[in-house]
């Protein structure tokens, strides 16, 4: 992030942290992206980045993704990890194959559960990858393999004025397959998510514009801290599953990206 982006990120935080915590509650500091591991080219040089050598497998950890995705563009994948709330500090999700592979990291609070879902580009068949970290710092993986019969890495950029909004869902789910009174989290976000490797009709590339930061913040304090690069499809779509959450908590999420536009939105749970 860009000094000039960075310090509006911190003017606008500031003036809304003055707001009763029921008008918007937030973070007052975002961390700096990782340009290091989101700009690396190969999976080798992200895990470098990251630190992760001789990662070994995780039998607990499980990628949901199609064995055959028809458009690249949009390719759901769903992570689970069968370890409790607050045992793992980070979810990292890469594919292997795609120009840069990094495509997004999350690092989790305690009441969050290591299960999220969310909507990325696939340049070619390849393997995702999943790196799990657990709060002592140890990293573990798991791989699936997924058949790409259309590049979702270039092709779809389009050349539009930009304007985005958010539309957001907090529901408390008294039984579920995860537990008793888990929250379910939805985010939808528009934006263009452009990776810069698409072209206008003229044949010029169109700059990359794409969401680099999101924070969801739950009665004030961040539960949520996710960078994001060029992986993530078009309109970023997310779910989280929260423990020790009451009905009309404050949950908002905030957002920036590269060329510095941010977003904020806030919604209160309901049953």
């Amino acid at each position: 992030m860009q000094d000039s982006q960075r310090r509006a990120w911190l003017k606008g935080c500031l003036a809304l942290a003055a707001l009763p915590l029921g008008l918007l509650a937030r973070k007052v500091e975002a961390a700096t992206w990782f340009a290091q591991a989101f700009e690396a080219k190969q999976t080798s040089q992200v895990l470098a980045a990251l630190h992760a050598t001789a990662v070994p497998m995780a039998n607990d950890l499980q990628i949901e993704a199609p064995q055959k995705a028809e458009n690249g563009a949009v390719v759901q994948i769903e992570i689970n990890s069968q370890q409790a709330a607050g045992a793992l500090s980070h979810l990292r999700l890469l594919a292997d194959a795609n120009p840069t592979p990094l495509i997004a990291t999350f690092a989790l609070g305690d009441r969050v559960l290591p299960k999220l879902v969310t909507r990325i580009k696939l340049a070619q068949s390849g393997e995702v990858i999943v790196l799990s970290q657990q709060v002592n710092g140890q990293f573990q993986q798991q791989r699936r393999q997924v058949i790409v019969l259309e590049d979702g890495c270039g092709g779809d950029d389009r050349d539009e004025p930009f304007a985005s909004s958010m539309k957001m869902r907090a529901r408390l789910l008294v039984e579920s397959p995860l537990g008793n009174n888990v929250t379910e989290l939805k985010i939808i976000i528009l934006h263009p998510m452009r990776t810069g490797r698409g072209k206008r009709e003229d044949g010029q590339l169109l700059p990359a514009h794409f969401m680099q930061i999101m924070q969801v913040v739950l009665n004030g304090q961040v539960i949520v801290d996710a960078q994001t690069g060029t992986g993530i499809s078009r309109n970023p779509y997310f779910t989280f599953y929260l423990k020790e959450v009451k009905a009309g908590d404050v949950i908002a999420v905030n957002w920036q990206d590269n060329l510095g536009f941010e977003g904020h939105g806030q919604v209160s749970v309901s049953v």
